[in-house]
């Protein structure tokens, strides 16, 4: 199982919202919150390239296209844990992103990351 830290926190509203995170091969991912439960905070997450994270950052795509986009051949959901800074486990998902019930709604747009 792939774990994940923490490496930039992209948006906060009362918690966080969408974190940027790395695996030990220096992979980003963006990860988008899904809320929290009695295990912790849990999130859908997708590898991503420079180009989609800048592209977002400008808000020339919205969070829903971006991870569609990113997570069309591989994407994740987290095993939830209540503290995000600390490593955390990701589980691949089979089917397509696109079938997910856990993507955010269209045209949440980005204007550079929270902590910039």
């Amino acid at each position: 199982m792939k774990k994940l830290r923490e490496t930039r926190l992209v948006d906060y509203c009362d918690g966080p919202v969408v974190i940027e995170a790395q695996d030990d091969d220096g992979r980003r991912y963006l990860c988008d919150v899904q809320g929290s439960g009695e295990d912790g905070m849990r999130f859908i997450v997708v590898p991503v390239t420079d180009n989609q994270v800048d592209v977002l950052n400008r808000g020339d795509s919205c969070l829903r296209r971006t991870l569609l986009h990113a997570g069309q051949n591989k994407w994740y959901l987290s095993v939830p844990q209540w503290d995000f800074r600390k490593p955390f486990k990701i589980e691949r998902q089979d089917g397509p992103i696109a079938d997910s019930p856990d993507l955010p709604g269209e045209g949440y747009t980005l204007t550079g990351a929270w902590d910039d």
